[in-house]
């Protein structure tokens, strides 16, 4: 049975609030708006100190994967998305996890020019809208570093995610199990339990945020940041489409990994992104260990590297490898390069000529040869070595 709170008046006579259920006189939409007008009831510095201050920027923007009930950010350009949901059952948290993480999905192909365009599109504002209503409230942001940030946000997947609503329960193995596929993103993801209260008289609704649950933010990725072309923020705002040399390294990837044929049948294929590397996850998991396949385009370089998390299992299984370097190396088809500080084993090769080198035979060679024999040198490595910690 829940406890009923109460509010006490001036006179000191205490007026008890019911709780509403998701049927008795609220909605989704309801909920949404209120959230979106006052994001401070939200926990958002609790769960992440980097997000204490956020600005409304708009509901329901548009996405192709469907669009985002509410868009915040913060004035160094992070993006705090949020769903609101009113749950009747576990089929309808299945659902509402899987389709906030099709959201970030879908951010992280954006550039700052799709934000502006879709939230310009919301508010009826002309201008670099984002960076306006941001400004409104923190005059002293800069606009070039704001919009370094959220491009940095988009490019990296690093989002705050929220679900908040009523009728949720928090079930942690629930959860986690849908977050092992997004191994090419960095994100905070929060429950929050938003319920609802009215006084006997329906005079006052009183909203009582309550966090369920929330992941630790886990970078699961490495990311080269000069990948891609740079660019003024006048240029970034110029166009709605994806910078030429990004758009030649997803074309590149989607049939890299369409003609890629591995040795081994069980390793998971990378989500191919536009950006100038992709990731295969590998065992114990994705948060602890990947293949990364790069173009390193400030060395005219490509490459390819195993990392591993520099946590407590991560920095274990390196030095186990480490302790087999050995017979890895002898093992392995090319030359690696055992980087101790990064907790890496990496091969490179530096390209000559125009840039990018999608269309060079040997480039695509090169990647696929040397994800072979890594998947091959590392994979059953990594799976007796977790067997054996487990």
């Amino acid at each position: 049975m829940r406890a009923t709170p109460f509010l006490i008046d001036g006179n000191a006579e205490t007026r008890p609030l019911l709780r509403l259920a998701f049927n008795e006189g609220f909605s989704e939409q309801w909920l949404q708006e209120q959230l979106f007008k006052n994001p401070q009831s939200l926990p958002f510095g609790e769960i992440n100190p980097g997000y204490r201050e956020v600005v409304p920027l708009c509901m329901e923007m548009n996405t192709s994967a469907g669009p985002i009930d509410i868009v915040y950010v913060t004035p160094q350009g992070k993006l705090v998305i949020v769903e609101t949901k009113l749950w009747r059952n576990p089929e309808a948290r299945r659902k509402v996890i899987g389709q906030i993480l099709d959201y970030a999905k879908e951010l992280q192909n954006w550039s700052y020019s799709d934000l502006q365009r879709e939230v310009s599109r919301r508010t009826g504002e002309k201008g670099n809208v984002p960076y306006a209503l941001v400004q409104n409230h923190y005059p002293n942001t800069d606009e070039a570093e704001f919009v370094d940030g959220i491009s940095n946000s988009l490019a990296q997947g690093d989002f705050m995610l929220v679900i908040a609503g009523d009728g949720i329960r928090s079930d942690t193995q629930a959860m986690i199990q849908y977050l092992d596929n997004t191994a090419n993103m960095k994100f905070t993801l929060a429950v929050i339990e938003t319920a609802v209260y009215q006084t006997e008289e329906q005079d006052l609704t009183f909203i009582q945020p309550r966090t369920l649950f929330q992941t630790k933010e886990i970078q699961r990725t490495v990311y080269i940041t000069d990948f891609g072309d740079t660019r003024s923020p006048v240029d970034n705002q110029s166009t709605s489409q994806p910078s030429s040399l990004m758009t030649q390294y997803h074309q590149f990837w989607k049939a890299f990994i369409d003609d890629l044929r591995l040795d081994d049948p069980d390793q998971p294929m990378a989500n191919p992104i536009a950006r100038g590397n992709i990731f295969f996850p590998m065992p114990p998991s994705s948060t602890t260990a990947w293949i990364t396949l790069y173009f390193y385009k400030a060395k005219s370089e490509i490459g390819c590297f195993l990392r591993l998390a520099s946590s407590e299992e991560g920095l274990s299984l390196y030095q186990e490898l480490k302790e087999d370097a050995e017979a890895i190396n002898s093992e392995l088809p090319l030359t690696v390069e055992w980087d101790d500080k990064n907790c890496r084993i990496i091969t490179h090769r530096r390209i000559e000529g125009d840039w990018p080198p999608v269309s060079d035979p040997g480039v695509k060679a090169f990647f696929s040869e040397t994800l072979n024999a890594f998947v091959n040198a590392f994979r059953p490595r990594m799976e007796r070595l977790s067997s054996l910690d487990s």
